[in-house]
């Protein structure tokens, strides 16, 4: 979906008026090579995002990484797992590293958890796959994303089937509205469908509005919560034994999965959790079709699962 032509050998070569053996010199470092020329040609590659296009090369992916956060980790230990499998090398760069990013002479890209130009395919010669793009579909560009609607589906039939009537739905604010609504219109859909609409709440917080916000919609009595940070997960437990209320007796909570946190909770909470090596498989077959010339499919959604533990159980009579 990339629409990125690759760069030839013949390409540099003739842009620069200069012998396709000089230029294949200058590139492998060779000694017979006149300094400035030698400098031209490598100038020009980085530019160009020349790759070696002989296959005999270890492929290199760029990841730019958004910032390091728990939900981050487990797609960079996946990634890490399935490059060394692959033997494919990877280059980590923050998020305003695009100018590095081109000038190392990576075969291609990977964007995590982020936002991205839309013009990206018109502006760099870098074959893309983003991940987790918030549901945003880009023109040219492969976009693989864990399934949002299967997640509110997940969720919300679990703690209805509780008898869960009065539920919300937190989280933060988000820059664009597409990723605050991401899975919203399910979470709403299956509350029409068992006739709780009215009851359920979706609320967006800043993190300093979050604990007042908690406290006053348990003094309401809802009686389940579904947290999109992870990191709220620690302090609503805390309100909760404050307010005098146990979990799961008196509330069922369920945020997303944390595997080195999550399942050690007392009790262990119910989470949603990403399908992370699918993820990666996804986005690593897509980008290597790309850098291979050919057309990546445009978007992949990926199952979601939820994991059932002690943090969730029947509504209080």
């Amino acid at each position: 979906m990339s629409g990125v032509r690759k760069t030839t050998l013949r390409d540099l070569a003739g842009e620069l008026g200069i012998s396709i053996s000089q230029a294949s010199r200058a590139l492998n470092r060779k000694p017979d090579v006149a300094p400035e020329i030698r400098a031209q040609v490598l100038a020009l590659a980085s530019q160009r995002n020349y790759r070696n296009l002989s296959g005999k090369h270890t492929k290199t992916i760029g990841v730019l990484v958004p910032w390091m956060a728990a939900s981050l980790e487990p797609y960079l230990n996946e990634l890490i797992v399935q490059t060394t499998a692959r033997k494919l090398q990877l280059l980590f760069f923050p998020p305003n590293g695009i100018p590095l990013l081109e000038s190392s002479l990576i075969d291609g890209a990977l964007i995590i958890n982020s936002r991205i130009p839309a013009e990206w395919s018109f502006r760099h010669n870098i074959p893309l796959v983003v991940v987790n793009h918030f549901g945003l579909v880009l023109d040219h560009i492969s976009c693989i994303f864990p399934d949002a609607d299967e997640e509110s589906r997940l969720v919300m039939e679990h703690l209805i089937g509780l008898g869960h009537r009065k539920i919300a739905r937190l989280r933060r604010p988000a820059p664009t509205e597409r990723e605050v609504n991401r899975g919203l219109g399910e979470f709403f859909r299956i509350a029409e469908q068992y006739g709780i609409r009215d009851s359920v709440r979706n609320l967006c917080l800043k993190d300093a509005e979050f604990v007042p916000t908690f406290r006053q919609l348990l003094e309401e009595g809802f009686t389940a919560f579904i947290l999109i940070p992870m990191e709220w997960e620690g302090i609503s437990m805390q309100v909760i034994r404050e307010a005098g209320k146990e979990i799961p007796r008196d509330v069922s909570l369920v945020t997303y999965e944390n595997s080195s946190v999550s399942p050690f909770q007392m009790p262990p909470l119910t989470t949603l959790e990403f399908d992370y090596p699918e993820l990666v498989r996804n986005a690593l077959d897509q980008l290597l079709l790309e850098i291979d010339g050919l057309d990546g499919k445009s978007q992949i959604i990926v199952p979601t699962k939820l994991n059932i533990r002690q943090s969730t159980g029947p509504c209080p009579a």
